[in-house]
């Protein structure tokens, strides 16, 4: 299996325990093998690209209604 690596960035500073909850909502889909973040605006996920795209991704959280982009690696 291939597995990618993206980075989010989120518009907003978002507090640790928003950022947990928007973890938890990526880790949700299927084809998401990891989602974490150590800084209120950046967000690492790791995913199958057999099963999503990165915009996918990008569209689960801007429908959390935050502003985000893709940052490229």
């Amino acid at each position: 299996m291939d597995i990618v690596d993206m980075i989010v960035h989120v518009n907003e500073t978002v507090p640790a325990e928003r950022m947990n909850e928007l973890e938890e909502v990526l880790r949700t889909d299927a084809c998401v093998i990891s989602a974490c973040s150590s800084n209120p605006h950046l967000l690492m996920v790791t995913y199958n690209p057999a099963c999503t795209t990165s915009g996918n991704l990008l569209n689960i959280v801007q429908a959390q209604g935050l502003h985000a982009n893709l940052v490229g690696l």
